[in-house]
């Protein structure tokens, strides 16, 4: 039997698997608030697993793999902001998001803001949806091709229909308990490999030195590639525009209390701290185990069948399929709601009865797929970067909306819409412009938004003591 064989026969075994998991529990959907929120019935265990393996995305194994590979250490920085989000949800945002009741992104925008806000969201939120959907679809296609030589398209279609088939069938509950799963399959592997790394090196000490010998600047904190700005940037990037990826506020959103919420953010930065020491560990090892890969997005693949076991190889291409299935399926949902529930019901047709809103999100799902892969086929770029830039720009639109709307009373209806539009419009100017000074469009974007939300909200008219009391009862 050869390793492609082997490859190919634990990867399908595994995504069977989760395909019957997921048909056995779309069989309790009877509501479009079953679908979208799990009736907000997620407890710490599937609440934390579906963040950290939604967070984990393709990005964070095949591209992050290749990034440590190629800069050594300092790449590390790139993970930091993730970190920093699970720490500032455990600690606050969290627990304060649930507490509202709301059941998306967009509807606790309208309730706070109002539906200007929330349309322009959904919209802000469909575009960068389908933009990570197809980074992921890409992802898909780099690994598969690694172990079967098939048409690009033919791939796409295939893991389209893996994708929407988790997603309309079970919604929220199955993507929770399929995320669950996929998150520990890609703990699991991802430390088996660093493991076989250690011991072929001959331990960490000796990867250190030989990395030393490499190149001083693999071992420092920073280098000429990565400097404090581009480590500030990464911090930024994860660590504040998260707070304006629905994908990730959304599962506040699901948990069953506010306590779950905030206690699963504290389980998944330590499955997180436990993820990112062995994906170092390969990425730093396999620059020293197989030298001269140039290609970011292809060091994982070369790394995988070029240097350890087939079944082991079979394992690690199962938790990437894991990754890119568990993200997918949540931009999927994310986007289907979004449209359905957040612009169609909301703006079009508000009487719209509760199963055609749950046939109409099921069909959408399916549309918006078809969406992502197509415009699979019109990116060039890295997988890391289409990831990057799409939680930049809906960060820098609306992350400030949480983390400074959702504490403080005196932000105005006019100052959380200049913001949005100030965050977005200075970070998509800010990549346009070759990110200048070295500052990262994740810092100019949020910073304005933040600065823009509060000095408009100094100046225009203040919110009701009715509308502000549902988010601020003790101080109105």
């Amino acid at each position: 039997m050869t390793k492609e064989t082997i490859y190919i026969s634990i990867v399908i075994l595994f995504m069977v698997g989760l395909g019957v998991l997921g048909l056995l529990i779309g069989r309790s959907i009877k509501d479009p608030d079953d679908w979208v929120a799990a009736s907000q019935s997620l407890g710490i265990i599937p609440l934390s697993g579906t963040y950290f393996a939604t967070i984990v995305s393709a990005t964070s194994i095949v591209s992050y793999t290749g990034y440590y590979y190629l800069n050594g250490w300092p790449g590390m920085w790139n993970f930091g902001g993730t970190l920093l989000t699970s720490f500032l949800a455990a600690l606050w945002v969290a627990k304060r998001m649930r507490k509202f009741g709301d059941t998306t992104f967009p509807e606790y925008i309208k309730r706070r803001f109002g539906k200007q806000h929330s349309l322009l969201a959904s919209i802000v939120i469909l575009i960068g949806s389908v933009t990570l959907l197809s980074a992921q679809i890409t992802a898909a296609v780099v690994v598969i091709r690694a172990i079967v030589d098939w048409n690009p398209i033919l791939i796409s279609i295939l893991v389209l229909i893996v994708f929407v088939l988790f997603t309309a069938v079970g919604g929220m509950l199955a993507v929770a308990w399929t995320d669950t799963i996929c998150a520990y399959t890609i703990i699991i592997g991802v430390w088996a490999m660093a493991i076989n790394f250690l011991v072929k090196l001959g331990g960490f000490g000796n990867m250190m030195e030989g990395l030393h010998q490499l190149n001083p600047d693999y071992v420092s904190a920073f280098s000429e590639a990565i400097t404090p700005l581009t480590a500030l940037g990464w911090l930024a990037t994860w660590g504040i525009c998260n707070f304006g990826a629905p994908q990730f506020v959304g599962r506040f959103l699901s948990a069953k209390t506010p306590e779950s919420a905030s206690k699963s953010q504290a389980i998944t930065a330590l499955m997180l701290g436990i993820f990112i020491i062995p994906l170092l560990i390969v990425g730093l090892g396999g620059r020293l185990v197989l030298p001269g890969i140039e290609q970011q997005d292809l060091v994982f693949n070369f790394l995988i069948t070029e240097t350890v076991h087939p079944i082991l190889g079979g394992l690690m291409f199962a938790a990437v399929i894991a990754a890119i299935i568990s993200t997918a399926d949540s931009l999927l949902l994310l986007a289907s709601t979004t449209f359905t529930r957040d612009i169609w019901k909301e703006f079009i047709k508000p009487e719209m009865e509760s199963n055609f809103e749950l046939k109409m999100s099921r069909i959408v799902t399916i549309i918006i797929g078809i969406t992502g892969v197509v415009l699979t086929f019109m990116q060039n770029d890295v997988i890391q970067s289409i990831h990057a830039r799409a939680i930049t720009l809906m960060g820098s639109s609306m992350a400030m909306l949480v983390l400074i709307g959702a504490f403080n009373k005196k932000i105005t209806k006019a100052g959380a819409m200049a913001s949005m539009i100030a965050g977005f419009i200075v970070a998509s100017i800010w990549y346009s412009l070759g990110q200048p000074y070295g500052i990262s469009p994740a810092l100019a974007g949020p910073i304005s938004s933040g600065l823009v939300m509060i000095i408009v909200s100094s100046f225009t008219k203040p919110m009701t003591k009715e509308e502000l009391e549902p988010f601020f009862p003790e101080e109105v």
